[in-house]
């Protein structure tokens, strides 16, 4: 698994950019499979964290789980990794 590149700001905050990005291709029908492939590419950790990117993005799900996932997984953002994100979108 590649370290999950997004920061716990971005992830507790629901109206973030990352979360609107995945908002709009679920509205223009992008498939979830698809999106989920490019949380991936962009943002790096396994498809369990994506889907649960997914799923907060959604509001199906809490960012506190995906926290509490990630600490499990000894998740530790670099500062590099934060600011080049958004370069992959």
């Amino acid at each position: 698994m590649t370290t999950f590149a997004l920061g716990r700001k971005t992830i507790i905050n629901e109206s973030s950019l990352e979360y609107d990005w995945i908002r709009r291709q679920v509205e223009e029908g992008t498939e979830r499979s698809e999106i989920i492939g490019s949380i991936l590419r962009c943002f790096g950790g396994d498809e369990e964290i994506a889907e649960l990117f997914y799923s907060i993005a959604l509001g199906e799900s809490s960012p506190g789980i995906l926290l509490t996932h990630l600490s499990l997984c000894d998740w530790s953002p670099t500062p590099d990794l934060e600011h080049e994100r958004l370069e992959k979108i």
